[in-house]
């Protein structure tokens, strides 16, 4: 299991950046909102087989950390605060490092939902995570949690009723980030 800290995580070339992390109780979860301010070149993603920029100058990346759900959604959007894509992983737990910030425990499986190429859902890293059973770094127990997490969130894309990838990411960025 990989322990990622979201003020610095997928943030690929990226020399400068604004970030704002905060606690939503609207939304029932953690908030980090980054603005690439200088980046060493912008970040081409193959995901889908088609190139597609997630990361350049002025655009922006929510990530949106549930409280009591077992997955983290990160949304990248373009300087005009248009969505881009969404990188969803499967989590284990969450915390906050009072000296790094907060935290997520990545149990490998991920979905992406590309935005610009007729929102293409995948689901990534199966592999990975069968991987980190076979060799005890998960217990069972965690590996089935995943693969039910897994199910819910692409019934709630299908059905599109999950209240993150729902939620009108422009106007909460203007709004909260100053």
């Amino acid at each position: 299991m990989k322990r990622k800290f979201l003020t610095n995580t997928y943030l690929r070339g990226v020399d400068k950046y604004i970030l704002m992390q905060f606690e939503d109780d609207s939304l029932d979860c953690y908030t980090v909102i980054k603005k690439v301010n200088s980046i060493d070149k912008p970040y081409i993603s193959t995901h889908t087989g088609k190139g597609v920029c997630l990361l350049k100058e002025g655009y922006y990346m929510v990530e949106y950390l549930p409280k009591n759900e077992k997955y983290g959604i990160r949304v990248f959007l373009d300087d005009k605060k248009n969505t881009i894509s969404y990188y969803i992983d499967i989590i284990d737990d969450i915390g906050i490092d009072y000296e790094k910030g907060l935290y997520y425990d990545d149990l490998f499986l991920d979905i992406t939902i590309d935005k610009v190429n007729d929102d293409i859902v995948k689901v990534w890293d199966e592999d990975e995570l069968q991987k980190a059973l076979d060799e005890k770094d998960i217990t069972k127990e965690q590996y089935d949690v995943a693969y039910v997490t897994l199910k819910e969130l692409l019934h709630q894309i299908a059905d599109g009723t999950n209240k993150y990838i729902n939620n009108n990411h422009k106007e909460y960025i203007e709004k909260n980030f100053k």
